[in-house]
C-alpha cells in the first residue's frame, strides 16, 4: 500500500503525542510535539480531497470527545442549586470550510445547545457551586473593609489574566467610590454584599430590600454596574432572604471552598485550604488581606497547571460548555487524555 507524504507527516506526528502523552510529559513538551501535527493537518488542507478527508477523520475523533448532550439545572439536597450544562456538537462540515480560509491555524466550530430548563426557572434556590462538568473555579472577593490590598490584589489578577468577582458592601461603595470604580475598569465583576455587613436572616423583608436596593444604588452611583449576584455576608440567609433578593433579579450565591483567610493564617496554609481541595465548578471565598495577597499567585499558578480556567460567578454559572477553540488546542487536550 502506498501512503502520500502528507498521511505519513500525520502518522508520525500521531505516534509521537500518543507516546509523550504515555510518559505524562510537561505542558511545554506536549504542545512542542502537536505543532508538526497541526501543520501536517494544515498541509492535508491544502493538498486537496483526498487530505481533507484526513482531516474529517480527525475532527471524527475531536468530536467523539467532546460532542455532549445537554444539561438541566437540578436542585442538590446537599449543594442546593447546581447549573445546567449546554449540549455541544463540532459542526465539522462547518469546520472544514473554516479550515480552508484558515489552515496555518484552524478553528473549531462547536454548536451549543441549551437544556430545556434555565438556571432562572428557579427564583428561591441558594447557589453554592458551579456545575461539576465544568474544569472551572471562580475566585468570588468580599469586600467589607479597608481598600489597601485592593490595587495588588488587581493587579496580581491582570497579570495572570484573570477575571475575578467582587462583592461590595454597599457603605464601602459609597466611601470608596474610586477604588470601587477601578475594580470594575480593571474587567473584574461586581456584585452586593448587602449595605453594613447585617445577618440578612434576621431582618425583616422591608429591612432587606432596604439592604439591598440602598446597596445596588451605591454600586451603579460609583461603577455604572447592574447587579445580578448577591453574596450575603456571613453566608447568612434564609429562604425569605433567597426570595427577596429573586425578586430584585439577584442570585444569591454561597461557597464552595472557603480559604478562611480573615483570620490571617500563612499563605501557604490559604493556598493549600484550596489547591488540595480544587474541583470543577467551586466557588472560592476570599477577602482583600495581605496572606490572600500573597498567596494569590501561588494558588493561580497551580489551579491553572492543573488545567483549571479561573473565570467569573457568572461565567462559571452560565451554561455555556467550555470547548477547544482551535484544532492545536484540542490536540494538546486528546493528546493528554491518550483520546488522539
Amino acid at each position: 500500500m502506498i501512503f502520500s507524504r502528507d498521511t505519513a507527516i500525520i502518522a508520525v506526528c500521531i505516534v509521537c503525542a500518543l507516546v509523550a502523552a504515555q510518559f505524562q510529559p510537561s505542558k511545554s513538551s506536549v504542545e512542542g510535539v502537536l505543532p508538526a501535527l497541526s501543520k501536517a493537518v494544515a498541509q492535508s488542507v491544502e493538498g486537496g480531497t483526498g487530505q481533507q478527508y484526513e482531516l474529517r477523520e480527525v475532527l471524527a475523533k475531536i468530536a467523539q470527545y467532546y460532542n455532549a448532550e445537554p444539561i438541566n439545572p437540578r436542585v442538590d439536597s446537599v449543594w442546593k442549586l447546581i447549573p445546567g450544562l449546554n449540549g455541544v456538537r463540532l459542526d465539522i462540515p462547518a469546520t472544514l470550510a473554516a479550515a480552508k480560509q484558515n489552515s496555518a491555524q484552524i478553528p473549531l466550530i462547536f454548536q451549543q445547545i441549551p437544556p430545556s430548563i434555565s438556571l432562572n426557572d428557579y427564583v428561591a434556590e441558594p447557589i453554592y457551586r458551579g456545575n461539576p462538568q465544568k474544569r472551572q473555579m471562580a475566585l468570588m472577593i468580599n469586600v467589607a473593609w479597608g481598600t489597601e490590598y485592593i490595587p495588588q490584589i488587581l493587579s496580581i489578577l491582570r497579570q495572570n489574566g484573570v477575571r475575578a468577582t467582587f462583592f461590595l458592601d454597599g457603605s464601602w461603595a459609597k466611601k470608596n467610590p474610586e477604588v470601587a470604580k477601578s475594580i470594575v475598569l480593571a474587567g473584574m465583576e461586581i456584585g452586593s454584599h448587602a449595605y453594613n455587613h447585617p445577618m440578612m436572616s434576621r431582618l425583616s423583608r422591608e429591612q432587606m430590600i432596604n439592604q439591598l436596593t440602598k446597596t445596588n444604588e451605591a454600586i451603579f452611583h460609583a461603577t455604572g454596574q447592574h447587579i445580578t449576584l448577591f453574596a450575603p455576608p456571613a453566608g447568612d440567609f434564609n429562604n425569605l432572604v433567597v426570595q427577596v433578593a429573586a425578586g430584585m433579579k439577584m442570585k444569591t450565591i454561597l461557597w464552595t471552598l472557603d480559604t478562611i483567610d480573615w483570620r490571617k493564617p500563612s499563605p501557604t496554609v490559604i493556598v493549600s485550604r484550596i489547591v488540595k481541595r480544587r474541583t470543577p465548578g467551586a466557588l472560592v471565598l476570599m477577602h482583600p488581606t495581605e496572606p490572600t495577597v500573597q498567596a494569590l499567585p501561588e494558588m493561580i499558578r497551580s489551579l491553572k497547571q492543573d488545567g483549571y480556567q479561573l473565570v467569573t460567578v457568572s461565567e462559571l454559572l452560565s451554561s455555556v460548555r467550555p470547548v477547544p477553540k482551535t484544532l492545536a488546542e484540542a490536540q494538546v487536550a486528546l493528546s493528554k487524555s491518550g483520546k488522539l
